[in-house]
C-alpha cells in the first residue's frame, strides 16, 4: 500500500479464521488503519491480494465487500449525526438479507444497546461519546456481519467505557461474529483476543495468541512499559 509515492505497507499477510477474534496492534503510524482500509476496499492495493471465504475480493469496491458480508466500523466512528439513532441503525441495513431482516436485527441491537432504543429518536450528534461507539458498533450489526472490522472502538473514552465495550466486543464474538480488532489498548486486547498481529513501521513483526504476545519481551517494553 502507498499514498502517492509514499509506499506504507511491505508485505503484510496475516488471516482471520471463522469465529475468531484477532487483534492488529501497533503504535500511531505503523499502518493500522490502512490495512483495515485495503481490506474494505476504501484503498486500492499497490501489490497482493485480499481473499474472502476463498475467494479474492481485491478489485471489488467497497459496497460489493460489504455485501459480501466484511462490515468496517470506521475509526471515529463516521454517523450521520443529524439523523436520528433509529435512521443510522436503518442505514446499515440496506444491503441484501440485512434489509429483509431490518425489523429483527434492530430489536437484536436494542436488547444488545437499552440506550439507543431508548434514545432511537434522538439525533445522533448529541449523543454521547460512548452512547455514540454504540451506536458505531450497532449499526455495523445491522448489516449481519460475517466479519466485523472495527478500528479503535475505544478512542476516547472513559476508562469504565472502554471496559464496557470491550465487553461488548467480546459478546459479539461469542455470538458466532468474526471480530477484526484493531487497538491500541494492549492490555485489554490481547486478554480478550484469540490470535494478534503486531504491526511496525507497515510491517507484521510478530503474532501469536493474547497469552503468548503478553510474555513477550518486545511487547511489555514497547507497549506495556515493563
Amino acid at each position: 500500500m502507498s499514498y502517492k509515492d509514499v509506499q506504507v505497507l511491505w508485505d503484510v499477510s496475516f488471516e482471520v479464521h471463522p469465529g475468531e477474534l484477532v487483534v492488529l496492534l501497533g503504535a500511531n503510524g505503523a499502518g493500522k488503519t490502512t490495512t483495515l482500509n485495503a481490506i474494505s476496499g476504501l484503498l486500492p492495493l499497490g501489490k497482493g491480494t485480499v481473499e474472502f471465504d476463498g475467494k479474492d475480493i481485491s478489485k471489488l469496491p467497497g459496497y460489493k465487500i460489504a455485501e459480501l458480508g466484511i462490515v468496517h466500523v470506521p475509526e471515529g466512528r463516521r454517523l450521520f449525526p443529524e439523523m436520528s439513532v433509529r435512521e443510522n441503525l436503518e442505514m446499515g441495513s440496506l444491503l441484501g438479507e440485512a434489509k429483509t431482516k431490518r425489523k429483527e436485527t434492530m430489536k437484536k441491537v436494542f436488547e444488545q444497546f437499552p440506550i439507543l432504543e431508548e434514545r432511537q429518536n434522538q439525533e445522533a450528534g448529541t449523543l454521547s461519546g460512548g452512547q455514540q461507539q454504540m451506536l458505531a458498533l450497532g449499526r455495523g450489526l445491522m448489516a449481519l456481519p460475517k466479519l466485523l472490522i472495527m478500528d479503535e472502538p475505544s478512542l476516547g473514552l472513559s476508562p469504565v467505557l472502554v471496559k464496557q465495550i470491550f465487553e461488548i466486543v467480546k459478546d459479539i464474538n461469542n455470538q458466532g461474529v468474526t471480530v477484526l480488532l484493531v487497538e491500541q489498548n494492549v492490555n485489554q486486547t490481547l486478554n480478550l483476543c484469540h490470535r494478534a498481529y503486531v504491526l511496525e513501521n507497515g510491517r507484521i513483526i510478530l503474532q501469536g495468541s493474547g497469552k503468548e504476545l503478553l510474555s513477550n519481551a518486545h511487547i511489555k517494553e514497547a507497549y506495556l512499559g515493563i
